[in-house]
């Protein structure tokens, strides 16, 4: 258990108190049962949410003990348009969709499906099927590449209307200045976002050599405004573990959370949860996520803390994979760097992946990987 300083910190007892307030009111706002019923299909923008930044995004990640990872994105824009991500690490090798697939036109308005990406809902205990069909990238080299993997929960689903943490939000708001524009621009940024631990299973065919794989991963669906310049910089964590993690009693699997500096409207907030089969509980503070990367390199080993509501901290070593990734989001200005990754906590091994996340605003161009 560490004694780092967590973040955030907040402001004065009664600023804290009143955004912890704001944030429970806003809450309660939130219909939540609305939500609930279009997780698993496509969110067209509300007239509000009609622009260049509306987003409606749909992630499955998994990774394997043996260093294996799968990640694919799909988030569709307004205007029809589509940014399909797949990114395999196979044997030490990168396998990647180029950067000229980004931004494709939409298969249509409703299939969840882009640049040879499917995403299909199975009814049947809520499992996707997970398809990809087309060339991917590795040294320079156009290689065929077909996926199919079947995507089964394992544990309770993360929901931001309901889990968020409302003192960690007001922490949050109560850093920073407030003014009638700051909560203007809060109102504008809104997202909902659904979470959520599993296996993957099935296999992967690169060059026309079979691979069945067998991961433990995540998905992840959010929907609202997403402008990347907002953002200064994030990390964003996601573990599975080999063995449960007991707190109070109860299993915990997989966790999830991000940290986020977004400039003028908070500059370190804390999101995120820790689930098992029959619980989730939301992450309420961190370790400061602006003693890492600051110089631009993002490092080969790194150590967050995280605590969930009501409990306390846990400290996570993290190895990152030097076979690495970045995405050029919105014409060069916001870079997005994945990589595999290897954890330890309180001595139970787990794999996942580790995403920083840079704009130029942040003063840092190119962000370069330092290796252990």
């Amino acid at each position: 258990m560490s004694q780092s300083v967590l973040y955030p910190r907040g402001g004065g007892y009664v600023k804290n108190w009143l955004a912890a307030k704001l944030v429970s009111l806003g809450r309660r706002r939130l219909d939540a049962a609305a939500d609930l019923a279009k997780i698993n299909e496509r969110i067209p923008a509300s007239f509000e949410q009609i622009g260049e930044h509306y987003n409606d995004s749909f992630v499955f990640q998994g990774a394997a003990k043996t260093g294996e990872m799968f990640m694919s994105r799909l988030g569709f824009r307004s205007g029809g348009r589509a940014e399909p991500w797949v990114l395999i690490e196979m044997d030490g090798r990168k396998y990647v969709n180029a950067e000229p697939r980004l931004m494709l036109a939409a298969d249509d308005e409703k299939t969840i499906s882009a640049g040879g990406l499917i995403y299909e809902y199975l009814d049947a205990d809520d499992q996707w099927q997970i398809s990809f069909d087309g060339p991917l990238i590795c040294d320079e080299e156009v290689i065929p590449v077909t996926v199919s993997l079947r995507y089964v929960p394992k544990s309770a689903m993360y929901l931001s209307s309901v889990h968020m943490d409302a003192t960690s939000t007001g922490k949050a708001m109560a850093e920073m200045p407030w003014s009638r524009d700051y909560f203007k621009k809060l109102r504008s940024e809104h997202q909902v976002r659904i979470e959520q631990g599993a296996s993957l299973y099935g296999e992967i065919i690169i060059g026309g050599e079979r691979r069945e794989v067998t991961f433990r991963g995540f998905r992840d669906h959010s929907w609202g405004k997403r402008n990347w310049t907002f953002i200064r910089r994030y990390i964003w964590n996601i573990f599975s573990l080999n063995q449960p993690l007991m707190i109070d009693g109860v299993p915990f699997e997989y966790i999830c959370f991000t940290t986020v500096d977004y400039s003028s409207s908070f500059s370190h907030l804390v999101s995120g949860w820790i689930a098992g089969p029959s619980e989730v509980r939301a992450i309420a503070a961190s370790s400061n996520m602006h003693e890492l990367c600051t110089d631009g390199v993002i490092p080969g080993e790194y150590t967050v803390v995280f605590q969930p509501s009501g409990g306390e901290p846990f400290e996570v070593k993290v190895t990152r994979s030097p076979v690495n990734h970045s995405w050029m989001m919105q014409d060069g200005d916001f870079e997005v760097n994945e990589a595999y990754c290897r954890i330890s906590l309180n001595g139970i091994s787990g794999q996942g992946m580790s995403e920083f996340g840079f704009s130029r605003a942040s003063g840092i161009s190119r962000p370069v990987f330092g290796g252990r």
